[in-house]
């Protein structure tokens, strides 16, 4: 069995749970917090040209993505695709498939990445859609004509890069140990460490969980530190955790 069916078994695994919905759901709610909150807030007009109020929305929601919702996204995302495994015990027996195992191993790193990607693409169109509101409830924020969108997704995707090291530890933690709350836990613990280590301008561009916020700081000049260590650091760990898990009769 080749890579790209373990894939698609990997993607069929998926269907009875929330792990796609998810990739909607999750950029959706930014959106809609982010809306409201406008909606709400400004009550005069604001006097600003319409490509500008377009970045504010984009910036305001594409920050919240990556410093709150993203993190825990992985987290959720990484549990349930480890669940589908640890839920039944299936790991002996996926093992037991003529299929080497750090190819089964490095389909779910790849679907999870896949994951992220779906979420972020999402983003930019919802955000034209949220945009689109706007402009009907709240007239005087400046929205006008349409979003530009190559520089709603250029940010986005930067993201995408420099998520891939807490990617790869939020899945080996799920993968390694057979608790759905350990994994969870394990994520939000991390995430609210993100919240004071993410402001440190010492330890912020370091902390895995901090990567993605780092492209929106310091006028991007953070931004290509952040995906140089996030796919380094991303593809180490993935490496290393394929590597151990593939090793052990199946995760305890």
């Amino acid at each position: 069995m080749n890579l790209l069916a373990v894939l698609r078994a990997e993607l069929l695994k998926l269907r009875g749970t929330l792990a796609l919905w998810m990739c909607l759901i999750a950029p959706g709610l930014v959106v809609a917090m982010t809306v409201l909150q406008i909606a709400f807030r400004f009550s005069k007009p604001v006097d600003i040209e319409p490509h500008d109020a377009w970045m504010m929305l984009a910036r305001a929601i594409e920050s919240l993505w990556a410093f709150l919702m993203l993190p825990l996204f992985l987290t959720l995302e990484a549990a349930l695709l480890a669940a589908v495994e640890h839920g039944n015990q299936q790991w002996k027996h996926l093992f037991a498939l003529p299929v080497p195992r750090y190819r089964q191993l490095t389909a779910k790193w790849l679907v999870l990445t896949a994951l992220l990607i779906a979420a972020s693409l999402l983003m930019p169109l919802l955000i034209a859609l949220g945009g689109g509101v706007l402009m009907l409830l709240k007239p005087g924020f400046g929205l006008a004509g349409s979003p530009p969108m190559a520089e709603l997704y250029w940010p986005i995707l930067k993201t995408v890069a420099a998520a891939l090291f807490m990617l790869s530890i939020q899945l080996f933690v799920a993968l390694n140990w057979r608790s759905f709350t350990a994994a969870v836990a394990t994520g939000m613990g991390a995430t609210v460490a993100g919240f004071l280590i993410g402001q440190s301008a010492r330890f912020g561009p370091y902390y895995p969980w901090a990567l993605p916020l780092q492209i929106f700081g310091g006028d991007g000049r953070n931004a290509p530190w952040a995906m140089s260590l996030g796919l380094a650091g991303g593809l180490l760990v993935a490496v290393f955790g394929i590597w151990h898990l593939s090793r052990r009769e199946y995760p305890e």
